[in-house]
């Protein structure tokens, strides 16, 4: 069974100066004036106040420990995962034929200072909230031209869907409503300038109908995954259509949101005109060639000038110190949580160090050097140690079991930013030397606090005089909190007994919440069960359902999150198994009711009150009776929601309750059915508050 810290001493102020003064006829016979004004007394309240300061230092000290112990076994507390959001850059008027956007650009957005309870009195008006600092997580190319007319060949005619194109959450078909070999989406822009001969960014965001996500079989890795259709990207050359040089298609054939990455053509891009836009546009095209959607593609927008960006902080050339040249010196960043990407697998690491001579020359050390530099660079992190003959980086490790004396191995705890070295034995110990090891580049941050709004990522912090003004069109994402030790606490059996491996259904739901890179904060795996056919039990199928930590009241996994999750658990799971990751289906539940409000009440505050109540309760991630969120088919218990409503200050009585799913309103006093593999969720109630003088 999971160890539980002990409380030493639960007694609070109120305990301890109560002890204290039951104690003054036993001791002191003579003091008969008790009254909260006699010095004696005050003095009491002192100590007390004091001893519930000591004992509350002295529950730390089990939390501590408990800390510690979960660390000897391997499991730590989750560090906090930054926000990520797509930014467009608007240039100029007129604007130039290219601007170059360096990566690491930064960007802050204005974070709305946390709204107040409604029954509460506000004392002082709310501080502002600390602007988030976003970077770009790529360099881009701007282009001047822009993209001022979208149109849509059914194999018949032409449709403009320009407008919807503009507005967002205005969705139109990419080849129709029946692709069929031979449709085309036509992207045209206009431009004073040539069309510029640069690699061009488009990113696409694909419509998908959260009641009906798709789900993911953890079967194949991305590059082995086939698109479903063919396409061809071209451009019109003044005679006929011609290839583009594609990059890079992370869209897969318009079936996913992503970025398209392309060549533009020297010899440039002739203008012409497509009926129905009477305007000369340069134009490109994406040409379908073998239509094998199982669903048309819906787009929700084509932008150019778009780039990710990710709420963390760059740091670059930080000294962490000098090595005195003694065995497991560890030293720490002056920023933490470090935001950093995955590791090389181990495998990789013992291939390359299996074709590595013994020795390398200095021209080979060098080009090692470069290659290692590219590798931590890319990871987001890029530490070197200058041993006498110059500064060489160094290689992050899990850790140092597959590590000898050679090896140019540290650690990175990236919650507390220690960096720790070798013994000399598994790992290398770095040469004595003064102030010899330094960080080149690091980025750091992350928190609930960057899932800003749209529109709100505006600023940025380096101005650039070709760029006019920068947004995201959409909500940004991701972001999360350091897990609290109660939350570690309760993850640490499970994650022992699963020993890294998924054979049970619990192995799948805890492997899927500890994936690296997404915040999961619940999973459920169902067995038998194949989403391609749900009624028929598929013996050797799990379906993994997860949720995403996420302010949203009905939170869905974005599509890199299932890719993300099902890559995990791909590396954990029996060869024997089919494995799938899904979103969670949800249902809709409004509480509709008639409260009677105390003389003394606040009717309007009340009404407020229950409304965060009953969103709370009935909430995926925080309802329920546990408060650890709605399980899966959980019934809406009448009572259950009569106790919630009741129970907020300041109700005298509930005259009228009635549960409605879905729109569909249930019997009086009857509780509310949940089929099995959906959850619930509310984002709004009918509470009506009587005052008690008017009833």
């Amino acid at each position: 069974m999971p160890l539980e810290a002990p409380n030493l001493d639960d007694r609070r102020f109120k305990d301890l100066f109560e002890e204290l003064r039951s104690l003054i006829p036993r001791y002191a016979p003579e003091w008969t004036d008790h009254n909260l004004s006699d010095p004696g007394i005050t003095m009491m309240q002192l100590f007390s106040y004091l001893g519930e300061i000591i004992l509350f230092r002295l529950n730390r000290v089990p939390d501590r420990n408990y800390i510690k112990f979960l660390q000897l076994i391997g499991v730590e507390q989750k560090p906090a995962a930054p926000a990520r959001a797509e930014v467009t850059f608007t240039l100029v008027s007129p604007a130039p034929p290219t601007v170059y956007i360096p990566q690491g650009t930064q960007i802050s957005a204005q974070v709305e200072p946390p709204p107040q309870s409604a029954i509460a009195t506000p004392m002082l008006p709310p501080e502002p909230e600390e602007p988030v600092i976003f970077e770009t997580d790529e360099p881009m190319i701007a282009i001047g031209a822009e993209l001022t007319a979208i149109l849509v060949f059914d194999g018949k005619t032409f449709t403009e869907y320009t407008l919807a194109n503009q507005v967002p959450n205005q969705f139109y078909p990419a080849f129709g409503t029946e692709p069929t070999n031979g449709n085309a989406l036509f992207l045209g822009f206009a431009s004073d300038h040539p069309f510029p001969a640069a690699e061009v960014n488009l990113f696409v965001r694909v419509f998908v109908d959260t009641t009906n996500a798709p789900e993911h079989r953890c079967e194949l890795t991305e590059n082995q995954m086939r698109p479903a259709a063919e396409v061809v990207w071209e451009y019109w050359d003044g005679s006929d259509w011609s290839k583009l040089s594609l990059l890079k298609d992370e869209t897969r054939s318009l079936t996913q949101t992503g970025h398209l990455y392309f060549l533009s053509p020297k010899a440039g891009i002739p203008k012409r005109v497509i009926t129905p836009v009477a305007r000369s546009l340069y134009w490109i095209r994406c040409h379908l060639v073998n239509a094998q959607y199982e669903l048309p593609p819906v787009l929700d927008a084509v932008l150019t000038n778009t780039v990710s960006v990710t709420a963390v902080t760059t740091l670059k050339d930080e000294v962490l110190g000098s090595s005195n040249g003694q065995p497991n010196q560890i030293f720490r960043l002056r920023k933490a949580p470090i935001f950093a990407k995955t590791l090389r697998s181990v495998e990789d690491r013992l291939k390359e160090k299996a074709i590595l001579p013994t020795t390398l020359n200095e021209a080979e050390q060098a080009k090692f050097d470069q290659k290692l530099q590219e590798q931590e660079f890319a990871k987001g992190f890029w530490l070197e140690v200058d041993e006498g003959d110059g500064s060489h980086p160094w290689e992050e490790v899990e850790d140092f079991f597959n590590s000898d004396a050679s090896d140019r191995h540290y650690l990175l705890n990236r919650t507390t930013g220690d960096v720790s070295f070798g013994d000399g034995r598994q790992g290398q110990i770095p040469l004595a030397g003064l102030n010899n090891i330094a960080v080149r580049y690091y980025r750091y941050g992350g928190g609930a606090k960057g899932n800003v709004g749209m529109d709100t990522i505006t600023s940025l912090q380096s101005p650039i005089p070709e760029v006019e003004r920068t947004t995201n069109f959409w909500f940004a994402e991701g972001g999360a909190d350091e897990e609290s030790i109660q939350k570690t606490k309760a993850r640490a059996p499970r994650e022992l007994k699963a020993r890294d491996r998924a054979v049970t259904l619990e192995d799948f739901a805890v492997l899927a919440e500890q994936t690296p890179g997404v915040r999961i904060k619940r999973a459920y795996a169902l067995p038998l069960y194949n989403p391609q056919f749900p009624d028929f039990p598929t013996p050797g199928a799990v379906t993994v359902v997860v949720i995403p930590e996420s302010k949203a009241p009905n939170p869905l996994p974005s599509e890199a999150t299932l890719q993300t999750v099902c890559a995990h658990l791909n590396r954990h799971r029996l060869l024997t198994t089919e494995v799938f990751v899904a979103p969670p289906k949800y249902v809709q539940v409004k509480i509709e009711a008639t409260v009677v409000a105390r003389p003394s009440a606040n009717p309007a505050a009340i009404q407020t009150q229950i409304q965060i109540v009953l969103n709370a309760y009935l909430n995926p991630l925080t309802g329920g009776e546990s408060g650890l969120g709605w399980g899966l088919g959980e019934e809406v218990i009448y009572s259950e929601v009569f106790r919630q409503i009741l129970a907020v200050d300041g109700v005298q009585r509930v005259d009228e309750l009635v549960i409605n799913v879905d729109g569909h309103r249930q019997p009086p006093c009857s509780s509310a059915q949940i089929p099995a593999a959906y959850l619930v969720f509310s984002d709004g109630h009918d509470i009506t508050v009587l005052s008690l003088t008017t009833v």
